[in-house]
């Protein structure tokens, strides 16, 4: 059993994110030159993936681009070609058997985390990537072969569960290798990479389509995930690790302070922020605070004088094993019921809502967008309609921006006017932009097309909702983790499936909902349903410290059972 030095008062999601009153300087905590303090502490074992240099970092991130790309253009390559599956004799569906499908991808995009997520903490992350895409290729190719609507719910099915960790492992692995105050950057670089390719893989297919066929779009969509296999083979790390910091404690056994990597040694953070609160004026509301940057709630500690022979750092050829990131005890069950315990937790539930409700409109847009430009009065051809993807990709990169750098620039500076206490909630205020532009993006999509304006109106429309879920993307994901880093994997699991299990019922319902209302209504309410789903940011940012205080001891006595077990850090 591991020792743990938990306090039960500290709040999660709340940290001294700034040392303002500069307290501590460089080379006495572990900081930025800006005085940002570096949440989680990294520990003094070069093999620790914080303590990665920034190529390798940086590496390691491309190759989760390469991923995402590998199996979403497969995945996706069929939105715009849909009419065109269904006019196939051979195929005997219709469109809505194909959207119904899609739906049943989505809902096992996030089942099957319960199972796959489990194994990457148990086995390593490295060989789940690699058999979730090669999975996630077989099953793609399975689709040209399709003869009934029970083969291609089932192919539909297959593909979702084996291609799950795209849901949530990046993220996890973005945690693993990068500080609280700079998550958001490179989750925004992962939020771009899933929509960029969920929306080039259409945009492409319709012009292989017309050449070729669509079987030929999802065999060279196949081709293409299967070069990006190799590519990860060779250069995708693992980055599995159990981080202990190593500390020395004063005569009283409270910690003093803390090794880092260079071998530096950095005061508790802790003490940091009992200070800073005592400098603080009470009107501001900061006096008595207690934040998760106290030292005993991020790792398990080494005491100063225990030895422990760390391994030097890794070769080329060591990095690309596939058993570096197996658990030596077998905790499976201990991993898979994670995502049930943090279920209980308001912050995971409103992520998951938030996530569900910022996507779905996603699904809305890939379900009708065949039908919309297909039909009068624009008479796309399925070239055309897979053209019209390029409006979602340029709005994916120019909104990128602001939902991840900005996101973290945000969290900075709302952290320095309150004497660099930071909260998890700051992030969600970039949302206010997602609550005015959704709404307006859906009724200029649906409504405008129901009226005939101009094509470019309508597509318009249909990139700017498309890269506003980039905001939505990022800003769940990020409120989930800041707030329950050391859990991150049960939380995102119980989000990923609620997220999910939205989309799944949007995909099922929005071509009877087109069909039975109307296009112009079904996108009136769709805008009225996006501006309040998005608006309910106000209410966490009101009451999520409320909920993270009340519930914060529970939490931490599910963190310091598996701390002590070995499985988190």
């Amino acid at each position: 059993m591991v020792k743990t030095d938990i306090d039960y008062e500290s709040v999660p999601g709340t940290s001294l994110l700034v040392d303002v009153n500069h307290n501590l300087t460089p080379e006495e905590a572990a900081e930025t030159e800006q005085g940002i303090v570096l949440i989680p502490t990294p520990s003094d074992d070069p093999n620790d993936p914080l303590n990665w240099s920034k190529p390798r970092k940086l590496m390691a991130v491309f190759c989760l681009i390469v991923y995402v790309f590998a199996g979403s253009i497969p995945g996706c390559c069929i939105y715009s070609i849909l009419t065109d599956i269904a006019a196939d004799e051979s195929v005997h569906m219709t469109v809505g058997k194909l959207n119904a499908g899609t739906g049943y991808m989505f809902l096992f995009l996030g089942l099957g985390n319960l199972i796959l997520l489990p194994l990457a903490e148990q086995y390593g992350k490295r060989p789940v990537y690699l058999v979730s895409i090669l999975a996630d290729l077989m099953f793609n190719l399975w689709q040209p072969y399709t003869k009934s609507n029970g083969e291609w719910i089932a192919s539909r099915i297959l593909t979702g569960f084996f291609y799950a960790p795209i849901e949530s492992l990046p993220e996890i692995t973005i945690t693993d290798l990068f500080f609280e105050h700079e998550r958001a950057t490179y989750m925004g670089i992962y939020g771009a990479a899933l929509f960029s390719s969920n929306y080039a893989a259409p945009m492409l297919a319709g012009f292989v389509n017309d050449s070729l066929g669509w079987k030929w779009t999802i065999w060279i969509a196949v081709i293409f995930g299967s070069v990006c296999f190799l590519f990860m083979c060779v250069f995708m790390e693992e980055t599995n690790y159990t981080r202990r910091i190593r500390v020395k404690r004063g005569l009283d056994g409270d910690v003093l302070t803390a090794y880092t990597s260079h071998g530096q040694e950095i005061k508790d953070p802790n003490l940091v922020t009992v200070k800073s609160n005592l400098d603080s004026a009470d009107e501001k509301g900061l006096k008595g605070v207690t934040s998760n940057t106290h030292i005993g709630n991020q790792a398990a500690l080494i005491e100063e004088d225990e030895i422990v022979e760390y391994p030097p750092v890794r070769t080329f050829i060591q990095r690309m094993s596939l058993t570096h990131g197996i658990k030596k005890e077998q905790h499976l069950w201990d991993y898979f019921k994670a995502a049930f315990l943090m279920a209980q937790f308001p912050v995971v539930l409103y992520g998951g809502f938030l996530y569900g409700s910022s996507l779905f409109w996603y699904s809305v847009l890939n379900a009708t967008e065949a039908m919309v430009l297909g039909a009068e009065p624009y008479n796309f051809k399925p070239s055309m309609c897979g053209l019209a993807y390029l409006s979602p990709v340029i709005f994916t990169f120019i909104i990128y921006p602001y939902a991840g750098w900005s996101t973290d620039w945000i969290k900075i500076k709302i952290a320095k006017k309150h004497h660099g206490h930071s909260q998890a909630e700051d992030r969600l205020w970039v949302l206010i932009v997602y609550m005015i532009l959704g709404p307006f993006a859906l009724i200029l999509w649906g409504v405008g097309a129901a009226k005939g304006v101009h094509w470019f109106g309508v597509v318009f429309g249909l990139g700017l909702l498309a890269g506003l879920c980039v905001v939505g993307c990022v800003s769940s994901v990020t409120y989930i983790l800041d707030t329950y880093h050391e859990m991150g994997s049960g939380a995102l699991v119980c989000a990923i499936i609620i997220r999910n299990s939205m989309n799944f019922g949007m995909d099922y319902a929005i071509t009877p909902f087109v069909t039975n209302v109307g296009l112009q209504n079904c996108f009136v309410a769709s805008a009225f349903i996006c501006f309040f789903c998005i608006g309910t940011f106000f209410i966490m940012i009101l009451t999520g410290k409320h909920w993270r205080t009340k519930m914060g001891k529970k939490y931490w006595k599910i963190v310091e059972e598996y701390r002590s077990k070995g499985l988190i850090s």
